[in-house]
């Protein structure tokens, strides 16, 4: 009753359900058992049994019934606030598609009493990676039969052994750290994604990513897989190898429309509203910068909350980005948004750029300081005090100059009466 109850918790109190299991028996005559009463219910509630391939268009609670077509082992590792946690992951399968099985704690335990070729019926929250990936909350054998692909051989799914043919779509710069015994180390995180999903990278030998940038396809060796609550990540020593490819791999987009809170999930789209990065202090007294802007695509328009570093990257209207690994979440006020940290990547499509050379007042915006000319207003990266007239050489690319070159210069008195006829003209006079 428990199992079947968890589908339709929302919808019933325990003892709501309870009476309309017990109606349906009375019913049918004392015909039908509890656990046949208990799926028409659901079944009436809406809540039947799905195939996989309709597990990305679900809502956040599913049944299915699927086969096991691999067992992964029993992994240990340890949640943010230091307690340890139990995960394991399985493959299973049924006529419309794969997908990942992911067990916690209690349940990854007695993942020794599940084999390859179990029918099994399963009560899950589905996330909406590719393939898609199901996180259980109750399951159990049944006695079904499913056609799906042959049973694969028992395996460990991290197996360090399987090489990741990937795209690196996002890499952060080294960063310290103190080993157990005492020593200092390097260490880069990045984010890699191939057809089947995207997903965290770890090295702890930055030397196996130097001359690599994002953009670029790889295959890793020798890395480690674990699953964790924030999904999966691979972690990379120096017993690893990253070899360079030629041939490009995609990695697919969640249409905007389809983002479902509690998903993580990647999108594609161009630059809507921007708002200046603004700066916080981090719980551990340091600082950091957060900025919301929103993205668009042909389906429809979502909140973007950028974290950290990503939230400095420079953004105007218009622009097209790609962002993986983000958290579907309800921001301050109800609304869906998508929040990009750690973990996460920012892609930002450049342009192209070309030689500027232009003279004008310099001016303190929202975005940052810019030059203006009169007819165009340019971001620029080099700090001029506002209000000064400058000339500047260098290269621009998106309304954005990397100052090679600048100084002071003096501006015709008429060149500015002519400026400010213009822009009394463009405002209505």
């Amino acid at each position: 009753m428990t199992f079947h109850y968890r589908l339709v918790d929302d919808l019933f109190s325990r003892e709501e359900f309870e009476r309309c299991v017990e109606e349906k028996i009375a019913a049918s005559g004392d015909l039908l058992d509890y656990h046949t009463a208990a799926m028409l219910v659901v079944r009436e509630a809406g809540r039947s049994h799905l195939k996989i391939r309709d597990l990305q268009a679900a809502s956040s609670l599913v049944s299915l019934f699927a086969k096991v077509l691999v067992v992964g082992k029993p992994r240990e590792f340890e949640r943010p606030e230091g307690e340890p946690g139990l995960v394991s992951r399985l493959t299973v399968g049924d006529e419309t598609g794969e997908a990942h099985l992911v067990l916690w704690d209690d349940k990854a335990a007695a993942v020794h009493e599940i084999e390859v070729g179990d029918v099994l019926e399963i009560v899950g929250r589905p996330k909406r990676t590719v393939p898609p990936e199901i996180h259980a909350l109750a399951l159990r054998k049944t006695a079904c039969e499913i056609a799906c692909a042959e049973p694969g051989v028992v395996r460990d799914a991290a197996d360090p052994e399987i090489g990741l043919e990937v795209r690196l779509l996002g890499l952060d710069p080294p960063r310290s750290f103190v080993r157990k015994d005492g020593s200092a180390g390097e260490m880069v995180e990045g984010v890699i994604g191939n057809k089947d999903g995207v997903a965290r990278l770890v090295c702890w030998a930055p030397p196996l990513l130097e001359g690599l940038s994002p953009g670029c396809c790889i295959r890793i060796t020798g890395a480690t897989e674990k699953t964790g609550e924030q999904g999966i990540e691979y972690s990379l020593g120096e017993a690893g190898a990253v070899v360079a490819l030629d041939a490009g791999i995609a990695v697919p987009h969640t249409p905007i429309s389809a983002v479902r809170e509690g998903s993580t999930c990647s999108v594609a789209g161009r630059v809507g509203s921007v708002e200046h990065p603004r700066m916080f202090t981090t719980r551990a007294g340091g600082t950091s910068w957060v900025r919301n802007l929103t993205v668009a695509d042909e389906t429809g328009e979502v909140r973007l909350v950028l974290w950290g570093e990503r939230a400095q990257e420079h953004l105007i209207a218009g622009d097209l980005i790609e962002i993986y690994n983000a958290s579907a979440r309800r921001g301050r006020y109800g609304e869906l948004e998508l929040s990009v940290g750690r973990g996460g990547a920012l892609v930002v499509h450049d342009a192209g750029e070309r030689e500027i050379d232009i003279a004008g007042t310099v001016i303190a915006t929202p975005a940052g300081i810019c030059i203006d000319d009169g007819s165009e207003c340019y971001r620029l990266d080099t700090e001029f005090p506002p209000g000064c007239e400058v000339r500047v050489r260098g290269r621009v690319s998106r309304r954005f100059i990397r100052v090679g070159h600048g100084e002071g210069v003096s501006m015709d008195p008429a060149a500015l009466v002519e400026r400010a006829d213009a822009l009394l003209a463009g405002r209505g006079g």
